[in-house]
């Protein structure tokens, strides 16, 4: 990989008076893939039009290629940068071909028409974003992700060494944006084009771009692999939400999961709640405590499970173990200890086994009401060990069952009411 193909200095730009982008300073590699990510009005887009010479600059200087881009006259611009909106709209029938031989307008002028090498280049756009199959067919009445597809070959025809994509999936259904974005990795990783993508969609970008750089405030704030990017400080940072990242297992890339962006209305009465989970059943369930105020506990978990991961990703104390290995004695006095002043301990939706029954060891002695999900008696892998156990519990301490997380949810409402 060479050096900085495009290098932003200082750069402020807006509308008016307004001004968007107030001090942006980066680079970009030639050959990279990254991604440009933020909220909307934080410039991304102002950006791209920057530096196609839509927009000029009110301070600082964009170089492409080691030149200055205020110097470029379009025509040797769009020999090296190519453009691809968000969508792309004529007012005349243009052929499919028509629209993609358009990439071949810097090369040409009024006294050179298209030539053999014109047609030859277009042929191989076609080919490389599989639009030969409808080239004679009116651009107008293509679909949108078949659209996307020919405005992508445009681009390839201007054989540009920069590619800038301004929301080029926003308004393709799912099997079209992961076409669209195989397409432009194939030309990176292929043809060693330079990629520069806005992307709303920030489980797209993670996948596909190799390195990401967030806008905030018209500035740039975070800037590396997504990894580095994806964090959950970051993210809510910039959207202004609750949500969780985790590990997406196919393509071991970083991921955001919403949550919600309206806050839970409060508890009038913040409770002490013990959880006893350890596999996926009580993700919910923590959460939506979580977010109502009520202070919660966890345990035994399993690192590594997802009941685990949102207790890690919301700083909730819990007991953990190792995968696949079952509750011992001591992690169980611990679990005891953390509910020791709980006011309610949750029994929730697990499955039981003889490896984690010894969650129930010991829930005789605690103060708190017990509360038992009637599907985890659906999920009993003990051979009758769990029913003993809620038997002789029973002696000594009332256990409500309940049928679901909304039920046990209503119990709370009602006793802060």
């Amino acid at each position: 990989m060479s050096g900085e193909i495009l290098e932003f200095h200082h750069v402020a730009a807006g509308y008016g008076e307004r001004e968007i982008l107030k001090d942006v300073t980066m680079s970009v590699r030639e050959g990279e893939f990254a991604g440009l990510i933020g909220s909307n009005g934080t410039g991304k887009s102002t950006l791209i039009k920057c530096i196609s010479g839509l927009l000029p600059l009110k301070r600082g200087n964009i170089s492409i290629c080691g030149k200055e881009n205020s110097s470029l006259k379009s025509r040797e611009r769009a020999r090296m940068v190519a453009v691809v909106p968000q969508s792309y709209h004529v007012e005349y029938d243009f052929t499919v071909e028509d629209i993609i031989m358009m990439g071949r307008n810097p090369y040409l002028g009024f006294r050179k028409k298209e030539g053999q090498e014109d047609y030859e280049i277009v042929e191989e756009a076609m080919q490389a974003t599989n639009t030969e199959i409808f080239r004679r067919r009116y651009y107008n009445e293509l679909s949108g992700g078949e659209r996307q597809r020919v405005i992508l070959a445009r681009a390839i025809a201007q054989k540009p060494r920069i590619i800038l994509l301004d929301e080029p999936t926003s308004a393709l259904d799912v099997h079209h944006q992961i076409e669209v974005m195989e397409l432009i990795t194939k030309l990176n990783q292929e043809e060693h084009m330079t990629v520069l993508a806005v992307l709303h969609d920030i489980n797209m970008a993670s996948r596909f771009c190799k390195r990401m750089i967030m806008l905030q405030d018209g500035m740039v704030s975070v800037d590396g692999s997504p990894r580095e990017v994806i964090n959950r400080k970051n993210m809510e940072s910039l959207y202004q939400m609750k949500l969780m990242i985790r590990e997406n297992p196919l393509f071991h890339k970083p991921e955001i999961i919403p949550i919600r962006v309206m806050e839970e209305k409060k508890a009038a009465v913040s409770k002490r709640i013990h959880v006893i989970c350890g596999a996926t059943g009580a993700v919910r369930l923590i959460e939506e405590l979580d977010a109502r105020g009520y202070r919660i506990t966890a345990g035994v978990l399993n690192e590594g499970s997802e009941d685990w991961k949102i207790c890690r990703e919301l700083g909730i104390s819990c007991v953990e173990i190792e995968p696949f290995t079952p509750v011992t004695e001591d992690k169980q006095k611990e679990n005891l200890k953390l509910m020791e002043d709980a006011d309610m301990i949750m029994v929730a939706d697990v499955p039981f086994g003889i490896s984690n029954v010894a969650n129930l060891h010991g829930l005789e002695t605690v103060s708190g009401k017990i509360y038992f999900h009637k599907n985890a008696l659906s999920n009993d892998y003990t051979d009758g060990e769990l029913v003993r156990q809620l038997e002789e519990l029973e002696k000594t301490k009332k256990i409500r069952y309940i049928g679901d997380n909304d039920e046990f949810l209503s119990i709370l409402k009602d006793m802060g009411e």
